[in-house]
């Protein structure tokens, strides 16, 4: 779908670019005509006694985005004729709508627009006085000066978002009963973000945060790959949909959540999922919780989300597990028949009634078809409203919210228990920012009159906002039979400054018979750390049950967080020393704390074994990282004691403590570095391939020259493809001038496998010295052409070597066409070799374009895959063998690059083109970066991440590789994808077909009619 998800059905780091041979194959995009809305109306199906009705259309509302209702329940809409360029400032033609008078039918009489002139407005936010709205590079406060309805004033609330990626931009703003404003922020942007009053967030990728009119700003959470939609229950357990990893997150303050292989966690894992399907798809978009009576009882409290690849709105219902709730697919609730359905936003609305902004549009994807495809619609969209007549006709119309603007204080106190969640949400908000401190004494009238657990729960928020919540007021609540009140009690108290929180009060709240009162209290005392807050807290965990993930997460981080002040671990280990099940509760949550009191206290706990096993090496990795340097030289002793031990125990030990002075930048000590050496010796010698493996990864890390001969020996004669590669690595990161003899006599052995001539030739591409680049084109001439494009790319990535590339290919020692291939052509430009582009041109004058020559590669693939005899399960093993090393398929393998769930629905032709050619049109986020170290080494990979002193890359096997960063000399992005090049060449035909047949049959999604069907899967 066109906004939230970055890179929807199955993307991997593969082609995006659809060629026009396979443009009716494409299953992203739509071959059926588009609909009037009148014939769109009659494609839905839903359950018996839901009917759906048109809202508005375009031209009235053009590609809408986001939904926000008013409080006096009309409807904002955004929407954008710009996406996907945005425009200079000042151009913009995209607007804000406004909705409203609507009649039995559920259609529009009141159509508007409200806010003009702005760029790609994803997010919008209706407020009292106007509205907040994203507009590339800000959220502006509109508003209307001069009475007419329309807003002429922009004020700049928040500045400095990043718009590379135009439908991960800031969406989804959602105002709470706090007084906050949550909003996500998108896939692969970059925000430096901003306000008036200099309050600051920076932000990457997938993330949450809130904001207030006044500049306040916070994160809330971190991670998701593109989050787009949110979502309140009445709890306050705030969802959001999420593209490529699980449609639907009950968010934790605070948490890390994943993404791809580029991100990682606080040191505490992240957090817990709550759903383990993904709907068909891994493009969701909008996502509401129903919490109002128009709905029949069975889908109450349900999630609804919007799923713009299927043409679907997706139902889950809710099992609780403690505080931990776990979705629950039903059957889908919204069907349309018509393929260009894309609902982008769901909300429920003020009156009962069910929302959706339909974007509709042939292009399924954002990445998946060129973002200047002339079939993408700039203009077309619908909003629709799902509502329950029954199945006589005969239930209750929606009922609309009345004008809270014009509200009188005491109506809207009554609205503070009202059976529609977002109606007594606009009331609290009334009550405190329009009424202020009367409404005070009104709640408390209310209060004397036994409310219902609702009002009780919204009005104390009206009472603490407004400053008015007693000590006396914190007990009775907390004395409340209802779980509700006790659980917005916590939020509330959470909420203020550590001067005035009730630490005591909300301790007590650990121990309370409801689970999500527990989590509340957690989370408060997180936001206000104090040595008291430990033991009630380790009571808490240990008392919990596994299943609740939530619960077990949130005292886990409301833990570390009361570790962190200094001074704390040392009181802290007095305290819990005798105590092994709380030490090793605590040494866990240690590693969330990247401070020396952390790292001395486990270096306690790994001195008394206190530390769970599988965290022992993460918890010397945390030592050594952080301990202070007068302390290391007494973990380096207790760290001797491993040399007894087997040699896969000692490497391990090895493997983490040499990694963890790389990252802090630490020279490792004589005596390890000899440790280290023996054992690197000790694995090359042995007769097992995994020790031998090990043995040369070890080697590698510790830079061990003495084991060249062997290592090279590997290299030459390995059996074990993996272990051969390994070796050709290891070579030269231990000796680079005499691996250039050893890498040359492979690349030039005409009875090698060719996919091993094509390692040696990239990994020599790699030492950068005038004998490498020798080398490589003295094999340029006799070098079948897949070996010869690896040697040419190899050479291209300098000054030199491109040079030298230029005058073999002028002589007539290579084939011209090698110019014209993608992964040679790309390394050119960050040569620095002059004129390139012209020399270029004319030594590849009157050839054919390279994607024929391309294209008739797959032609010639298609064909003989139809003709093959392919096993699913076969191709299966193949994936495992090349492909699950950077990618997921139904939750197996590694999460480095985006999951292949449903790339199936690509057809086969287009599979067949982006195995082929992976750098085509490949996504920012996933191309390679390039990397030259101060000795003139030259490094590629996926970057993943920055550990301290450390970047971690992962190169063409899935495998990181680790390069300190004081030993970068430049460091820059190519436009050239991660996965290998030479699948062919990697892969027997036989296997190359299976694989297509395994690829092809990841067909999760269900696509309506009207779509393309594909091709078959082979015989």
């Amino acid at each position: 779908h066109p906004l939230p998800c970055a890179i929807l059905i199955g993307s991997s780091l593969i082609s995006l670019l659809v060629s026009p041979a396979a443009a009716q194959e494409n299953r992203h995009i739509v071959s059926a005509p588009p609909l009037t809305p009148q014939e769109q109306l009659k494609k839905f199906h839903l359950p018996p006694g839901f009917e759906i009705q048109l809202v508005a259309a375009e031209p009235d509302v053009p590609k809408p985005i986001n939904l926000s209702f008013n409080d006096q329940g009309q409807l904002l809409v955004s929407g954008s004729v710009e996406y996907p360029y945005p425009v200079k400032s000042g151009e913009g033609r995209d607007t804000i709508t406004l909705l409203g008078d609507l009649d039995e039918n559920g259609k529009a009489r009141l159509i508007k627009k409200v806010v003009t002139g702005l760029n790609i407005p994803i997010g919008v936010l209706a407020l009292r006085d106007g509205a907040m709205v994203f507009s590339i590079p800000n959220i502006l406060h509109a508003t209307d000066t001069n009475g007419d309805g329309i807003a002429d004033k922009k004020d700049v609330l928040l500045t400095g978002f990043g718009s590379d990626d135009t439908h991960g931009l800031s969406s989804s703003f959602r105002a709470w009963v706090d007084g906050w404003i949550y909003a996500c922020h998108g896939f692969r942007n970059t925000s430096n973000v901003k306000s008036p009053q200099e309050n600051t967030l920076v932000m990457n990728s997938g993330n949450t945060y809130r904001l207030k009119l006044d500049g306040s700003l916070e994160q809330f959470t971190h991670g998701q790959v593109n989050p787009f939609g949110m979502a309140f229950d009445a709890l306050g357990n705030l969802y959001t949909s999420d593209c490529h990893t699980k449609p639907i997150y009950m968010l934790l303050r605070g948490a890390y959540y994943p993404h791809f292989g580029n991100k990682t966690h606080d040191g505490l894992g992240f957090g817990p999922e709550m759903c383990k399907h993904n709907h068909g798809s891994t493009g969701i978009a909008g996502i509401a919780y129903y919490a109002a009576d128009h709905f029949p009882a069975e889908y109450r409290d349900n999630l609804f989300i919007g799923n713009p690849i299927t043409a679907r709105v997706n139902r889950d219902t809710l099992k609780r597990h403690g505080s931990t709730y776990e979705a629950v697919e039903q059957p889908d609730f919204v069907i349309c028949d018509d393929a260009w359905f894309r609902p982008v936003d769901v909300q429920m609305g003020p009156d009962g009634a069910l929302y959706i902004a339909d974007f509709y549009n042939r292009i399924i994807g954002h990445y998946e078809v060129p973002l200047d495809h002339p079939q993408r619609d700039r203009h077309s969209g619908r909003v629709w409203r799902v509502v329950y007549r029954g199945t006589d006709g005969k239930a209750m119309p929606p009922q609309p919210m009345a004008d809270l603007e014009q509200a009188s204080p005491q109506a809207l106190v009554s609205l503070l228990g009202h059976v529609n969640l977002l109606v007594r949400t606009k009331a609290t908000n009334q009550l405190v920012e329009r009424i202020g401190k009367p409404a005070v004494e009104l709640v408390r009238q209310q209060w004397a009159n036994q409310p219902s657990p609702e009002a009780l729960a919204h009005g104390l928020w009206v009472v603490e906002r407004l400053a008015g919540l007693t000590d006396a007021d914190i007990a009775q609540l907390n004395q409340s039979a209802s779980p509700l009140v006790r659980v917005h009690l916590q939020k509330a108290l959470a909420e203020r400054p550590t001067a005035r929180f009730p630490s005591a009060a909300v301790r007590s709240s650990l121990a309370d018979a409801d689970s999500f009162v527990r989590r509340a209290a957690a989370d408060a005392l997180s936001r206000h750390p104090l040595q008291e807050n430990v033991a009630p807290l380790l009571l808490a965990w240990s008392t919990t049950d596994a299943a609740d993930t939530h619960l077990t997460h949130s005292l886990r981080m409301s833990l570390r967080n009361q570790l962190i002040p200094s001074g704390t671990f040392a009181e802290i280990a007095k305290s819990f020393g005798q105590q092994p099940p709380n030490m090793a509760r605590l040494a866990e949550v240690s590693l969330g704390a990247s401070n020396a009191e952390a790292a001395d206290f486990l270096f306690t706990a790994l001195k008394t074994q206190q530390v769970p096993s599988h965290l022992n090496s993460a918890a010397q990795r945390h030592v050594v990282r952080f301990l202070k340097a007068e302390q290391l030289p007494e973990f380096y002793t207790w760290a001797d004691s491993f040399r007894q031990r087997p040699q896969g125990e000692q490497r391990e030990v090895v493997s983490t403590l040499w990694k963890a002075h790389q990252e802090r930048g630490l020279a490792v000590p004589p005596a390890m570095r000899k440790w280290a050496d023996e054992l690197a010796e000790k694995l090359l010698a042995s007769k097992l391939p995994k020790e031998v493996t090990f043995g040369l990864d070890l080697a590698q890390e510790v830079k061990l020259a003495s084991a060249f001969p062997r290592v090279a020996e590997l290299a030459a004669t390995a059996k074990s493809g993996g272990l051969r590669n390994a070796a050709i690595d290891a070579c030269v990161s231990l000796d680079r001038d005499k691996s250039v003899t050893v890498l040359g006599t492979i690349v030039g052995n005409g009875d090698e496998a060719l996919a091993v001539r094509q390692k040696a030739a990239t990994t020599l591409g790699t030492v950068q010295t005038a004998s490498a680049r020798v080398e490589l084109v003295r094999h340029l001439r006799t070098a079948p052409d897949p070996l010869a494009v690896s040697l040419a790319a190899a050479l291209a990535g300098n000054k030199e070597g491109g040079e030298l590339l230029f005058q073999a290919l002028s002589q007539g020692k290579a084939n011209r066409r090698l110019l014209l291939d993608r992964n040679v052509r790309e390394r050119l430009p960050r040569s620095g070799l002059p004129d390139w582009e012209a020399r270029a041109a004319k030594i590849t004058a009157g050839l054919p374009p390279v994607d024929e020559r391309l294209l008739k590669l797959v032609d010639e693939r298609r064909q003989q895959y139809l003709k093959a005899d392919t096993d699913a399960a076969r191709g299966a093993l193949v994936y495992q063998k090349i492909c699950a090393k950077c990618h997921q398929v139904n939750g197996q393998g590694a999460k480095i690059g985006p999951q292949l769930d449903g790339v199936g629905n690509r057809g086969l032709q287009r599979v067949l083109e982006d195995v082929l050619d992976p750098s085509r049109n490949i996504d920012e986020a996933f191309r390679t970066t390039q990397v030259t170290t101060n000795d003139g080494r030259l490094v590629s990979g996926l970057a993943l991440r920055t550990d301290g002193e450390v970047l971690v890359l992962a190169d063409a096997e899935g495998k990181e590789v680790r390069i300190p960063l004081a030993d970068i000399d430049e460091r820059g992005q190519t436009n050239l994808s991660p996965m290998p090049a030479n699948v062919p060449e990697l892969l027997k035909e036989p296997e190359f077909y299976d694989l297509m047949r395994y690829l092809l049959e990841q067909r999760q999604v269900v696509l309506p009619a009207g779509s393309p069907t594909g091709e078959k899967p082979g015989k």
